[in-house]
């Protein structure tokens, strides 16, 4: 660093111990002030950790604007509404009794089985419901609030009736087997038509798959539900197993074939 650089800093640090003095104010103490006031603590409680308790908080004339960053109680950090101040960061920690003493339930909404269904069990919309849990009861590896994100995959462990799943309690089935014939559809105004086609790759639940019709030859691409089947042309992986597509531009389509 060049002298020059030394002595702006000098002056810096200078302007804002100058500043703090007249407020008598320190970055530790505001931090821990405000940490106790956000988490409903007795004010004594909260200690700053691993910063100079001498260090001032300095003057924003826009305003000091405090907050627990990264999702995390455990870091408090201060900025100038300005932007011309760096943003500051101070470790706390809160006294051990008081936090036990003041922690308050937190409402939150899980995913959770309507019933025990064994390993291996494909996830249907029967399978599964919302429910208002304490957050601590959710699962750790997961936030599920959405029975949608499971449809269709299946379980890695047996499930109790009225236990919450996570992410890593159940994943993707492989529901359409290469060189097999599956049954696959099209949707069109008025109705729909099927057919048995032989599938030219394995596929799970969403996703899609070239078919080729046994008969004529012709390759064709749809998009594997989570029953099995196989819809064709353009659409998607409809909730709890419904089906919301139309048919393919040019398809044609017979009471009992789809080439």
């Amino acid at each position: 660093m060049s002298t020059r650089h030394i002595a702006e800093a000098a002056c810096f640090i200078l302007a804002i111990a100058g500043t703090a003095a007249a407020s008598g104010a320190t970055l530790a103490q505001a931090a821990e002030e405000f940490a106790a006031r956000e988490l409903g603590v007795p004010q004594g409680t909260v200690r700053s950790q691993f910063v100079d308790p001498r260090l001032p908080l300095g003057e924003c004339t826009a305003g000091w604007k405090w907050s627990f960053p990264f999702g995390s109680r455990n870091t408090v950090q201060v900025t100038c509404a300005s932007g011309d101040i760096q943003k500051r960061y101070v470790s706390i920690a809160v006294d051990g009794n008081t936090q036990a003493a003041t922690r308050q339930p937190v409402a939150g909404k899980a995913v959770v089985a309507t019933r025990d269904l064994p390993f291996g069990h494909m996830l249907t919309g029967d399978d599964l419901k919302v429910v208002a849990v304490d957050e601590s009861e959710r699962p750790s590896q997961s936030n599920l609030t959405d029975p949608e994100s499971l449809l269709g995959l299946s379980l890695t462990r047996p499930i109790r009736a009225g236990q919450t799943l996570g992410r890593a309690d159940a994943n993707a089935a492989v529901l359409v087997k290469r060189k097999k014939m599956v049954s696959a559809y099209s949707v069109f105004e008025g109705g729909r038509v099927g057919s048995q086609l032989i599938a030219q790759q394995d596929g799970k639940a969403g996703d899609w798959i070239e078919l080729e019709n046994p008969q004529s030859g012709r390759k064709l691409r749809g998009l594997v539900q989570i029953d099995g089947s196989v819809q064709l042309g353009s659409g998607r992986l409809g909730g709890y197993g419904t089906l919301a597509t139309s048919a393919p531009v040019g398809a044609k389509v017979s009471a009992a074939s789809v080439d």
